[in-house]
């Protein structure tokens, strides 16, 4: 099935759904539409591509202290976005930052402490998207997307939901490798 151009869909039923396991594939769908597919080439690894009606992706995670993601237009010199992660509260503020080249910013974050829901917001903190990940078990399966009439004058928006659910799947993976770990910690304390 064909990808469709994001403008062409219902925006308010939007909704990310794991499409394949191994490698891993997430499809963005409205309806029986598919808007958009993240893959992932080989497990383990952060380099991924992402392909909507619009264009086509490589998404790739860099850096060791400073750890940022990268969204580049396939074949492009240069990166299109970027999202600068930061661990806790960084100067005051508890946010990730989305940087598009020569474009908007925009602020990534945790909806609430309690809630796993993230948000994407302009500076001025106006909600453009709201994902509430959905999962079985530890695996993550998909997401509701929620798109505000803000976002949907963005024009950046398609490469925007691959980008922040590129970040949400890596996050969860990794998530999901540290549960063995934790459990092997958690018995040598039993002992």
């Amino acid at each position: 099935m064909n990808l469709v151009p994001l403008a062409s869909v219902d925006a308010s039923a939007l909704r990310w759904l794991r499409t394949a396991e191994e490698p891993a594939e997430y499809t963005l769908s409205a309806g029986d539409a598919r808007v958009a597919v993240v893959r992932w080439p080989a497990a383990g690894g952060s380099a991924s591509s992402a392909e909507t009606a619009e264009g086509r992706w490589t998404l790739q995670r860099r850096g060791f202290l400073t750890t940022h993601l990268t969204l580049r237009a396939e074949g492009a010199p240069a990166d299109a976005a970027r999202i600068t992660v930061h661990v806790g509260l960084h100067r005051g503020e508890n946010y990730h930052r989305i940087e598009f080249a020569g474009g908007p910013r925009y602020r990534f974050h945790r909806a609430g402490v309690q809630l796993p829901a993230w948000q994407v917001t302009d500076d001025g903190s106006v909600e453009l998207v709201h994902i509430e990940p959905v999962r079985e078990g530890r695996a993550l399966q998909g997401a509701a997307v929620l798109v505000s009439d803000a976002g949907l004058a963005a024009k950046e928006l398609v490469a925007l939901l691959a980008f922040t659910w590129y970040f949400i799947v890596l996050v969860w993976f990794e998530d999901e490798t540290l549960l063995p770990l934790e459990q092997a910690m958690s018995d040598l304390e039993l002992r």
